[in-house]
């Protein structure tokens, strides 16, 4: 029986002898067929197989390959790192980013991904790696980033250049970023003809403001007409704003007089200090407003005018409104759009520039060759200029005026500016009368600055200060200092002297 049974046996044993040529046949046209490499190991990291894009790839023929351990191919620094190793040593899939470091294919960057193959006794059968050359991937990666980057850098200097030309047409220094918004927003605003009420302290640069949105806007080959309306008394400024007729009052003109609101025909009607006009005035300003038109002093008939009308006050309007001495459908007539000046105080980053161009005025009006020594330039830093601007420019034209010496040192400063500030170690200094917390803020301000300015990068600033580098970018922007990133490098950032606000 058995032996009849044999015969059997055998033909089946052929048959699936066969059957498995076949399917080893058809896995290698398979493996041949894929664009990636593969590659097989054993559980042991021994190479079995490589296809022929694998040779491609690597640039290593099979023949050199097959029968070795995956760890001689790293040794013999063919390549960096084995996926098939670290697969088996994890125990699970792997991705890994390698680099050819010998052969023809030196320098080629290849992602490859190992999986293992389980036997039925749980340990590792067989692995199985699939390779993808991503050199040219990653250097239009890299060409992608640095694309990015130039076009960010042009950008950036586009910007500059977009920021620098606004201030040269508007005669503005705009070093701080607040006053760059306060630039910015003028030249918005300037691109239509709503009404704009600029707040801010006396010498704050209000007028300077208003200058910028007449010669930004549509308006610029128009006249800028300009009233100081707390400089004028009541009885005369009505007739200062809306004109008078023939016969008006006493001593009037036969031929009448045309008003400020005529003279700015399409042009801009610049109100200074509106908060100080009377409320039977502001009636009559807010009829103005509101019809485009004005009623001569002693006129019979209404005439229409055609002015952009910028005001700017140095008062809390809204509390005025509150308290009832400013009408509040005035108040919102003209705080169609405003545009709050800080002190400068607030904006300490632009005095430097200031002292600069008032320097260079003042020399070439007078024929002087003179300068400031750096102590001079800290004091201005300390000091809290109630006066502003106006009051800054009248401090450095007294001292080169009152002063026979080429370079002026602390010693010529006014009294009361040298008073305030008191020097501390280091050329730092703080106001004096000052609460703790602010003399503080004031002190950690000037060291971070030194710190940035000596070392040059943040982190450095930082070990140097024994904090954090992430304290120190905090505090810098809480601070307001004023530094251009470079990297992780910092320089501080000028605009053209020439300007000014």
């Amino acid at each position: 029986m058995v032996s009849r049974l044999n015969p059997c046996f055998s033909a089946m044993a052929k048959t699936e002898g066969s059957a498995n040529k076949c399917l080893d046949c058809e896995l290698e046209d398979i493996l041949e067929a894929s664009h990636d490499g593969q590659f097989i190991s054993d559980g042991e990291g021994n190479i079995v197989m490589v296809n022929s894009a694998w040779e491609r790839i690597c640039g290593i023929h099979r023949d050199f390959v097959v029968g070795k351990n995956a760890r001689d191919m790293v040794a013999q620094k063919f390549y960096t790192e084995s996926s098939v190793i670290a697969a088996i040593e994890a125990r699970k899939k792997i991705t890994i980013m390698l680099e050819m470091t010998r052969g023809e294919k030196i320098g080629q960057k290849i992602m490859a991904t190992a999986i293992p193959i389980w036997g039925e006794d749980g340990e590792i059968k067989r692995v199985v790696a699939n390779i993808r050359d991503i050199t040219e991937i990653l250097y239009l990666k890299d060409l992608l980033e640095k694309t990015k980057q130039l076009n960010e850098i042009y950008a950036a200097e586009l910007e500059q250049m977009r920021f620098q030309q606004l201030t040269r047409n508007c005669d503005v220094i705009a070093r701080s970023p607040e006053t760059r918004r306060v630039l910015e927003m003028a030249a918005q605003v300037a691109k239509v003809d709503s009404t704009v009420l600029i707040i801010g302290e006396s010498g704050a640069g209000k007028e300077v403001i208003a200058n910028a949105i007449h010669r930004l806007s549509q308006r610029n080959e128009g006249p800028l007409i300009k009233i100081n309306c707390g400089a004028i008394p009541e009885n005369l400024l009505e007739s200062e704003l809306f004109g008078y007729d023939s016969g008006a009052f006493t001593g009037a003109r036969k031929q009448g007089k045309p008003g400020m609101f005529e003279l700015a025909e399409k042009g801009t009607l610049f109100l200074d200090e509106v908060g100080d006009i009377t409320l039977n005035l502001q009636v009559k300003l807010l009829r103005a407003l509101q019809d485009h038109s004005i009623m001569r002093v002693g006129g019979l008939k209404p005439v229409p005018v055609d002015a952009r009308i910028v005001a700017a006050t140095n008062r809390n309007l809204r509390e005025m409104v509150s308290s009832g001495a400013f009408r509040e459908d005035l108040y919102y007539r003209l705080n169609v759009v405003s545009i709050e000046i800080p002190p400068l105080r607030e904006r300490k980053e632009d005095i430097p520039l200031l002292v600069q161009y008032f320097l260079e005025r003042i020399n070439k009006r007078y024929q002087f060759n003179k300068r400031f020594s750096p102590a001079v330039v800290d004091q201005f830093l300390s000091y809290s200029w109630p006066g502003n601007i106006r009051e800054l420019e009248n401090v450095i034209e007294r001292m080169l005026v009152m002063t026979e010496d080429e370079e002026l040192h602390v010693r010529h400063l006014p009294a009361y500016i040298r008073n305030q500030a008191l020097p501390l170690e280091g050329g730092m200094v703080v106001p004096a009368n000052l609460p703790l917390h602010k003399a503080i803020e004031q002190v950690e301000k000037q060291l971070i600055e030194q710190a940035l300015k000596k070392y040059g990068s943040t982190r450095k600033a930082a070990a140097a200060l024994k904090l954090n580098q992430s304290t120190v970018v905090r505090k810098i922007k809480r601070y307001n200092i004023a530094v251009c990133l470079e990297g992780d490098k910092m320089q501080t950032c000028f605009e053209d002297p020439r300007l000014k606000i």
